[in-house]
């Protein structure tokens, strides 16, 4: 299987055992890595409305497709300006922006 397809595999091991059974809490470390760019939205959507009924899942993610596709209201910013400093953690919706989250990253505004 290539990695797409193992991504796609563990999402539904992962969407079955949080509907049949008891919620439970998952940590995935960028999970929209390795698929193609038309299933990122799909994926990331069939993951929110799994786990709105139940359960917990913490995702980190660079791509800007996939933070798009999660709410502002429960989606953390964490900054901090060098690896000597402190990280700064913000809801997304109290981070003041003018253009698109990951422009205004790049740009150096947030």
């Amino acid at each position: 299987m290539s990695d797409g397809e193992k991504c796609f595999f563990l999402s539904a091991v992962l969407l079955a055992a949080n509907n049949h059974s008891e919620p439970f809490f998952c940590f995935w470390d960028e999970p929209d890595n390795y698929l193609s760019l038309s299933e990122v939205d799909h994926f990331i959507m069939e993951l929110r409305r799994s786990f709105k009924e139940g359960g917990q899942i913490l995702v980190t993610s660079h791509n800007s497709q996939a933070i798009g596709r999660f709410s502002g209201e429960n989606t953390f910013l964490l900054d901090r300006k060098s690896h000597l400093e402190p990280t700064v953690i913000k809801l997304l919706n109290e981070v003041p922006r003018t253009d698109d989250l990951i422009t205004s990253l790049i740009c150096g505004d947030i």
